[in-house]
């Protein structure tokens, strides 16, 4: 059994060292935030769009098994201002997210071609609209949902500038669905659609 295990081994060592194409970039995102609110009942409100959007993020591309040069992962962390508005009025909170995202990629020229398939999750801290009002203590904070998206990266190495397209859909609640009453409870799923530039710098590849 050793001698098996021994010679599987041998066998992928190639494969394995093969695997050199890495590369790991930090960056910084600004964003343009379209955000809505879907409410179950529905209720009549539009959609706000906010400009104090920002990242801190960490992408890192490597190949799988020196076979696949089109994957990488990316993280951070993210501060947005999502919301929706009932006639004249807006209702904006402030939005802490941690995304994990597999940012697929295609390399060509100078670019990059970005599929982005991921899950997030995040914190609603505060409500910056109406001013200074806070969340009702049996408001739920904590936000759990998707993310799905694309963009372009040009490089100008060690320089990226990524230029995407992400939707944010969460699977929790924005407020206590317990607010609209026992008997019928209102349901309320906050979404965003993020148009971001980003700049990322080189810090490792191989």
């Amino acid at each position: 059994m050793r001698k098996i295990a021994f010679s599987i081994f041998i066998l992928f060592c190639p494969i394995l060292s093969s695997a050199q194409n890495k590369l790991h970039m930090v960056g910084v995102s600004y964003g343009y935030n379209i955000s809505n609110v879907n409410f179950d009942p529905p209720i009549a409100h539009s959609s706000v769009n906010t400009i104090k959007n920002f990242s801190i993020l960490y992408n890192y591309y490597h190949d799988i098994w020196g076979s696949s040069p089109y994957f990488g992962l990316q993280t951070g962390i993210s501060r947005f201002e999502t919301g929706y508005k009932i006639q004249d009025e807006k209702f904006i909170t402030e939005l802490y997210r941690v995304p994990l995202i597999s940012q697929f990629h295609i390399d060509f020229w100078k670019m990059r071609l970005l599929v982005n398939l991921g899950a997030y999750g995040a914190y609603r801290s505060k409500r910056i609209e109406p001013e200074s009002s806070y969340f009702d203590p049996e408001d739920n904070r904590m936000e759990f949902g998707i993310i799905g998206g694309g963009g372009l990266a040009f490089i100008f190495r060690p320089f990226e500038l990524h230029l995407e397209a992400n939707y944010n859909y969460s699977l929790t609640y924005l407020n206590d669905p317990r607010k609209g009453g026992s008997e019928r409870p209102q349901y309320s799923y906050p979404n965003h659609l993020i148009l971001s530039a980003s700049l990322f710098f080189h810090i490792k590849s191989k």
